[in-house]
């Protein structure tokens, strides 16, 4: 099946190649046309080569691509070499991996910034942003250590928020959907002196598609930038709240579950250009909570009663000590505070051919918790967070680069300090040559590290047993590839790219369960080899008079392992999608509408999804979008969009069913000044 298709896609590929120009652009626009090859790759390294010259294999979406989403996850859905596994549905927790890396091995960047999760990388994608506050989303689908530190493992995202670029204008959004959804948003952009300024809030609800999977989220989000001469400030406050049924999460043994996460996130960057010299410095500060109640409480739910048992309330009572008679071993929730302050900078010298940087990041978290971590001495028994952990880490590189001649390589050398696990090396190289005027054969290879999360150190209730005896993981990746651009002014621009890789993986963190066990321990895994490879390629038509396809792509990823889940049962580092096809396709020039068909078909190493059908996970959707305007200072836009058209009954991760056929409706109003 995997041969005869990717005969038909070609034996060449393409990543997605198009940028949202952060700096001229608003991601509110839902008709943005975007010239690919002069799309800027910001998370390859500091020297930002164009999409076309990257020696990485990297994704950049369209804002339109985003634009009816309720969360960044739906969108990274459908791009190539991402396996996006949903315990809630609208972005209410989603683990994203890249090229079979399990959700801890990718690191995410936003403004330049490192956003690191050390209670568990479960809560990495919990981003205080809605998505109309993004300009810029890239998937750089390697290994990425040297450049994006601790995490980039397998790859990295890395987003831009939009402060304030359009001017002064405001807009409200009303959502509606399936399963009682409804989202509203308000934003505002205005510009005061030199100084412009974002700021959104939203609120988005649901019944949920089953029992106990309703969901509030709740964000506000603030960005600032000043230009100044050579000089650029941003800045950006955001906080999320989110609360919700967690049906079969994390155990179907006890279903009943529920979780309220809120994250805060304060940020502030400078960067500097004069002449030959680039200097960038920032300052961040995350700071996550997390409730988990493995039984939840509240009305219709569970209650505690004066002999220490949690009591269902409904016909058939239920309690927490009938997985243990005679005693309630269940002592109540899960309560996790972490908190993680950074700084980086960097200065950058360019001469005509030669590049030099030299970058650091240093970092400390912390947990505090009533599960995770040790003793905290001076703590008594009627403290809430009477365990916890911290760490520094210090992530740092020097790197050189040279063009000319239609070459261009970098040599980077990186180390990475951890106060509890040592010192790593982690050197790099890439190249990249011009082959004619628009081919490029490009190559990398790198090592990464990734630490344990507080979780896999301390975990240990409810059928899953950490270890304070884990080894970082480490990975050596080599990427070949070749790119292509054709295109006539009149029929449009085709791009095709093709990549291979291989990623060897020693100590690998795993949460295994042994045969003949009952639990699932963090364990070391041994040595384990990953090989596939990308093929896509992707059609850009200018815009012109008619019915005309505005975009289109299609896209495989293949990959396998070395090794097999033999006497026990791999919950996340053999778990992988091990063949996935996705399709996008924008048609315009229907009057005021915008057709999008958006597709994906994966099959999975692993029994982690499940799915009622033999063949292949095929999860197709379409949209309409519109717009229109009084042809003052109103306008609006809107979109109906139909998710997993064919109504497939799907469970991402374990027993966590997925909603069905689903249908939204939203309209957006905007005035500008």
């Amino acid at each position: 099946m995997k041969t005869y298709l990717l005969l038909l896609i070609g034996s060449v590929t393409i990543g997605q190649l198009t940028h949202s120009n952060a700096s001229a652009q608003s991601s509110d626009s839902l008709f943005l046309r975007v010239t690919l090859e002069e799309a800027t790759v910001q998370g390859v390294d500091f020297v930002q080569p164009k999409s076309l010259d990257s020696p990485k294999a990297v994704t950049i979406l369209d804002p339109t691509e985003w634009s009816s989403s309720a969360s960044i996850t739906e969108a990274l859905e459908f791009v190539p070499g991402v396996d996006v596994q949903s315990r809630g549905a609208w972005g209410v927790q989603t683990d994203v991996s890249i090229r079979g890396g399990s959700f801890e091995q990718v690191a995410l960047r936003v403004n330049g910034m490192r956003w690191s999760a050390p209670h568990t990388g479960h809560h990495l994608m919990n981003i205080p942003i809605d998505p109309e506050d993004l300009s810029h989303v890239e998937v750089v689908r390697s290994g990425s250590g040297p450049w994006a530190g601790v995490g980039a493992f397998s790859g990295a995202i890395n987003m831009e928020t939009n402060s304030g670029a359009s001017g002064n204008r405001a807009t409200f959004t009303a959502e509606l959907g399936s399963f009682d959804w409804q989202r509203l948003r308000g934003h505002v952009n205005w510009k005061l002196g030199k100084l412009n300024h974002s700021l959104s809030l939203s609120r988005a609800t649901t019944a949920g598609h089953i029992m106990n999977a309703d969901a509030e989220i709740q964000r506000v989000f603030y960005g600032v930038n000043w230009d100044r001469k050579n000089q650029r400030w941003t800045g950006l406050l955001a906080g999320e709240t989110k609360a919700f049924g967690a049906q079969n999460f994390y155990t179907s043994v006890y279903p009943d579950q529920y979780e309220e996460t809120g994250s805060a996130v304060a940020q502030l960057g400078w960067e500097l250009t004069q002449n030959r010299l680039r200097i960038q410095a920032g300052l961040h500060g995350r700071y996550h909570a997390d409730r988990f109640e493995l039984y939840r409480e509240g009305a219709g739910w569970y209650n505690l009663t004066d002999e220490g048992f949690y009591v269902a309330q409904w016909d058939l009572p239920d309690t927490a000590g009938l997985y243990a008679p005679g005693a309630s071993w269940y002592a109540g929730a899960n309560l996790h505070r972490s908190f993680v302050t950074a700084a980086n900078a960097l200065v950058q010298w360019k001469s005509d051919d030669w590049t030099f940087s030299a970058a650091a990041d240093a970092r400390n978290e912390v947990i505090r918790s009533n599960r995770l971590g040790g003793a905290l001495e001076g703590s008594t028994a009627e403290d809430i967070y009477v365990k916890g952990d911290d760490r520094q880490n210090l992530d740092g590189y020097v790197s050189a680069h040279r063009s000319g001649q239609g070459w261009d390589a970098t040599l980077t050398y990186g180390v990475n300090a951890n106060s509890r696990f040592g010192t790593f090396g982690l050197p790099a190289v890439q190249l990249t040559k011009t082959v004619g005027t628009h081919g490029r054969l490009f190559g990398s290879a790198g090592r990464s590290v990734r630490h344990p999360s507080f979780t896999d150190l301390y975990y240990n209730i409810g059928g899953a047993v950490g270890s304070e005896t884990l080894e970082p993981e480490q990975s050596d990746q080599l990427e070949a590839g070749a790119r292509w651009k054709l295109a006539s002014p009149e029929n449009g621009a085709l791009f095709i790219e093709s990549t291979r890789f291989f990623r060897r993986g020693t100590n690998l963190i795993d949460w295994v369960q042994f045969d003949g066990s009952e639990v699932f321990e963090a364990t070391n895994l041994s040595a384990v080899d990953f090989m596939g490879g990308d093929v896509a390629i992707q059609y850009q038509q200018p815009s012109f008079e008619g019915i005309h396809i505005q975009q289109a792509r299609v896209s495989a990823t293949w990959m396998d392992a070395s090794r097999t889940s033999q006497g026990f049962t791999s919950n996340y580092v053999l778990d992988f999608v091990r063949v996935k096809y996705d399709a996008l396709v924008r048609v315009a020039g229907i009057g005021p509408v915008v057709w999008t068909l958006r597709g994906s078909m994966q099959e999975r190493n692993g029994s982690a999804m499940e799915w009622n059908d033999a063949a292949l996970l095929q999860l197709w959707g379409t949209e309409l979008s519109f717009k229109g305007s009084d042809g003052n200072q109103l306008s609006w836009r809107g979109h109906v969009r139909l998710d997993n058209a064919f109504d497939v009954q799907y469970a991402d991760r374990g027993s966590v069913l997925q909603p069905g056929r689903m249908v939204r409706f939203g309209l957006t109003f905007e005035w500008k000044d």
